[in-house]
């Protein structure tokens, strides 16, 4: 095996299907390329550290299949993959009785929403529950964080603009409940939008998928007529069905456990947000004064 020197960039055949840390099949000269291919969809293990590049597509890698094989497996037995790291908690959890702490880090569009959906994917699918209403109800709260917490970003297009702390909580291996702490929202969104960037999903949500009849209700009109959504000039997006997110929104606010009235007034307050955005002040001069 050829020697480097620290710092030198290496590149990992992506045709091999699996590497170990340290094994550097070809090397490609001269070495100022940036190109580290991690094997099994951009992912790959440096100690108990799982690092995984953001392909922006989702494979099919994290079928019940996938999950079966890695239940019960120990960390470094099988290709990385997420649900590695999350079987590792889970058993180190259930056979130790201690409590288990995975970290999801990452600049923006890293991927760490999506990952975070897929560790809760597998322990929803593992823990041995004879009920899945709490499992459901933890699954259906990702879609509403994301809603009211995620944007457009130039560099994102479902970035989270805030930091989540989220506990789940295990009896025997069951889930019995799950609790969110939320850090550091960007507040600042709901009034102001760089270039190309949006508010908050759910915003563009409520416009696309409410009917007539509860538009006139609330009193509004579409997007591009707020201006707490137009001025970025993304209104729409391409990879973004805003009409059928709303619809998943409403889904995961019944399986909540929302009232119709509470989802009422929820979308009241949204449409408040957007009327107050919309109001001008003008100063009225003053008889005899400058």
């Amino acid at each position: 095996m050829e020697e480097f020197e620290p710092g030198q960039l290496v590149w990992f055949d992506p045709g091999l299907g699996y590497s170990l840390p340290g094994e550097v099949v070809e090397f490609s000269k001269p070495a100022q390329v940036v190109t580290v291919q991690a094997v099994v969809s951009g992912k790959t293990y440096t100690g108990s550290i799982l690092v995984a590049v953001n392909p922006y597509k989702m494979f099919d890698v994290y079928g019940v299949d996938v999950v079966n094989k890695y239940q019960g497996q120990i960390l470094g037995t099988l290709p990385p993959h997420l649900f590695a790291i999350s079987s590792a908690a889970y058993s180190k959890m259930s056979k130790d009785s201690e409590d288990q702490v995975i970290v999801i880090s990452g600049e923006s569009g890293a991927g760490k929403t999506e990952s975070t959906k897929l560790a809760l994917q597998y322990l929803a699918a593992v823990n041995r529950s004879p009920s899945n209403l709490v499992t459901e109800q933890i699954l259906e709260a990702s879609p509403l964080l994301e809603a009211f917490g995620n944007a457009k970003t130039v560099r994102n297009d479902n970035s989270s603009r805030f930091g989540k702390y989220l506990r789940l909580f295990f009896r025997d291996g069951v889930i019995t409940g799950a609790n969110t702490t939320d850090y550091l929202l960007e507040k600042s969104r709901i009034v102001t939008q760089a270039s190309e960037e949006r508010n908050y999903h759910v915003f563009y949500e409520l416009l696309a998928g409410l009917s007539d009849k509860d538009k006139e209700k609330y009193g509004l009109q579409t997007a591009d007529k707020y201006f707490y959504l137009n001025q970025g000039g993304a209104i729409e997006m391409a990879c973004k069905d805003d009409a059928e997110d709303f619809r998943s929104l409403l889904s995961a606010m019944q399986v909540l456990g929302m009232s119709s009235e509470e989802q009422d007034a929820i979308f009241r307050i949204l449409a408040a947000v957007l009327h107050l955005g919309n109001v001008y002040f003008h100063r009225k001069p003053v008889s005899g004064r400058l």
